[in-house]
């Protein structure tokens, strides 16, 4: 029989080259193989940096101070507004009450269910309100008028008479000077030269 004709020897030839490299493999004859490096680069990695809170931090309590120091400034001031000997006097569009301006040296205000008042030499006379009907004895003295539509006869002579307010009437027998000031103010004058001042919006003074 020929060789080729062997089935047995063509296995045995088939597994001569495997087993001479499994012995070359155990001997460390062979070496695994090498692969060339990829021709890339691997991108850059970021650097993530760490905010710091340090900052934020110190600034809770700062906040809260001084949230606690215009607490107590706030306290402190309006409990000292509030506490005052004088009359409150509401204020126009809200707001707390404002005390009552402190009085002229000599200045006299009168009552309203007064019907006839006098003010004598160096003495000053202030008459306010709304819609109050008076008469005065003036014997040199100074009467000021101020208000809302209030009607003033003053009789006798005055140093100085000053109508200030809105649309007050005031009749003067005589003064020395006159002022109107205000809106829609009128003073008439009986006797005499005053020396007369005008402001305001609307104010006539004229004898009468």
């Amino acid at each position: 029989m020929e060789p080729f004709g062997d089935p047995e020897a063509r296995i045995r030839d088939l597994e001569r080259p495997l087993s001479d490299q499994a012995r070359a493999n155990e001997l460390g004859g062979a070496h695994a193989p090498h692969y060339g490096g990829s021709p890339y680069y691997a991108p850059p990695q970021r650097v993530v940096h760490k905010r710091n809170h340090r900052t934020a931090v110190w600034l809770i309590p700062a906040v809260v101070v001084f949230v606690l120091a215009a607490g107590v400034a706030g306290f402190v001031m309006f409990g000292n507004t509030g506490s005052s000997d004088g009359h409150p006097v509401p204020v126009a569009g809200g707001g707390g009450p404002l005390d009552s301006p402190p009085s002229v040296a000599g200045e006299t205000r009168i009552d309203s269910t007064q019907q006839v008042v006098t003010v004598g030499s160096g003495g000053v006379l202030s008459i306010g309100g709304v819609e109050t009907r008076q008469t005065v004895m003036c014997d040199d003295g100074t009467v000021i008028v101020s208000g809302v539509k209030n009607t003033i006869d003053l009789q006798g002579p005055c140093t100085t008479v000053s109508v200030s307010g809105v649309e007050n009437s005031v009749t003067v027998e005589s003064a020395g000077a006159i002022s109107a000031s205000g809106f829609d103010n009128r003073v008439t004058y009986r006797t005499g030269e005053p020396e007369i001042t005008r402001s305001g919006v609307g104010n006539i003074v004229e004898r009468g």
